[in-house]
């Protein structure tokens, strides 16, 4: 264990001096510390400053020597390098083991419910988890699950202020252009692979933005509002849910459902896939290559890795543990715990153990605490 994490911790820093103009030892030295401290079920300031003995007002001016720049910056490259290194590992396997593994790219947006007055990007927002309107962060991901594993390649606060280029739909453009020109340096077209959106991201001008990136396969789970032209019945789908075949047995299927093509006067040609979830009936629009039912359905399951991401980030991770003030103090908390994500994520690939066991069997563990910082030069910060 110990192992794992001062091997992450080398690749973290080693990135952060070559990829960021940091010349400050102890902002990164700080920032190291937060991190692992997670491992120990230490998720802020204040908690790490009690039982490291230190006067926490020297931890709060080292990690404000990042700036919001660095932290958007940071919030990108640390991500995609994990997923860079996955990535290749997956292609230099056979193609059986890529077809199992199904990589997939997940958009989703989540509210962080807040109440401070003086935290930055709070505004109120529709939660489809409580399903009704909530002050707090909307914070928005794009996510590659590769198998069981699930990274954050870019995540963004979301504001309802300031410049018009701020909406979200526009904010996701160009976290998708920053993640495909990232990959693109590194000779992995990211584009090949599908996107899967919830509905709430069903818009023909981002379909047509993300295809000039180069995102070709595109899956949206659809409304039941949107109307659809399906053998000559024009219709909304909520009334082809009620009258579309659903077949069982279909090959590589473990549900009933019922491919159609269909035409939008929104968005076009496309293929529709009906399938029974549970007791309900559930459609996805599919855009680019036509795709055979059991590729959808793989394809859409993978979905799910964000939602996991989301759960994780707020249970295990703590998200809401942190919450400094300002536009730098609140992706300074944002990206605290994303990195921290990475690092758990990596060390349960490692162990084999699950984030959850890690923060269990290491917590209480001080000497070990101690003797991983000892490598940090903890003076550089109890001399602030």
């Amino acid at each position: 264990m110990e192992h794992e994490i001062k091997r992450w911790i080398d690749f973290f820093q080693g990135l952060i001096f070559t990829h960021f103009r940091q010349d400050k030892a102890e902002a990164v030295e700080v920032l190291t510390w937060l991190l692992t401290g997670h491992l120990f079920g230490l998720y802020n300031l204040n908690q790490l400053a009690d039982v490291l003995e230190i006067p926490k007002s020297s931890l709060y001016h080292h990690l404000s020597g990042w700036s919001l720049f660095q932290w958007k910056r940071l919030l990108l490259v640390i991500g995609c390098h994990r997923a860079l290194e996955l990535l290749e590992q997956t292609l230099s396997m056979s193609g059986a083991t890529q077809s199992r593994r199904r990589i997939t790219v997940g958009v989703d947006d989540t509210v962080q419910g807040r109440d401070g007055k003086l935290i930055s990007y709070c505004y109120s927002w529709y939660s489809g988890r409580f399903h009704q309107v909530l002050k707090g962060q909307n914070i928005l991901a794009v996510t590659l699950k590769v198998g069981d594993v699930v990274i954050p390649l870019c995540v963004r606060l979301v504001s309802k202020q300031g410049r018009a280029n701020t909406s979200k739909p526009t904010l996701l453009i160009e976290m998708m252009s920053e993640i495909a020109a990232f990959f693109s340096q590194h000779g992995i077209a990211i584009t090949d692979y599908p996107v899967t959106f919830d509905s709430w991201y069903g818009s023909q001008p981002l379909r047509e933005a993300l295809e000039q990136i180069g995102f070709q396969q595109i899956l949206v789970h659809a409304k039941g509002s949107y109307v659809f032209t399906i053998d000559d019945h024009h219709h909304k789908l909520s009334v082809h849910k009620r009258t579309i075949e659903l077949v069982e047995n279909q090959w590589g299927c473990d549900c009933a459902c019922a491919r159609a093509k269909a035409k939008s006067p929104t968005f076009g040609k496309l293929i529709l896939l009906f399938f029974a979830s549970g007791t309900t009936i559930r459609c996805m629009m599919v855009f680019g290559k036509p795709l055979r039912s059991a590729e959808i359905l793989s394809i859409w399951r993978q979905h799910h890795g964000i939602e996991q991401f989301w759960r994780n980030l707020k249970s295990i991770i703590h998200l809401s543990s942190m919450s400094l003030h300002q536009r730098d103090g609140a992706y300074a908390s944002l990206g605290v715990k994303i990195l921290a994500y990475l690092m758990l994520t990596d060390v349960s690939r490692a162990t084999g153990l699950t984030p959850h066991q890690i923060i269990l069997k290491m917590s209480g563990n001080r000497a070990l605490l101690a003797e991983i910082l000892s490598h940090f030069q903890p003076s550089t910060v109890t001399n602030a």
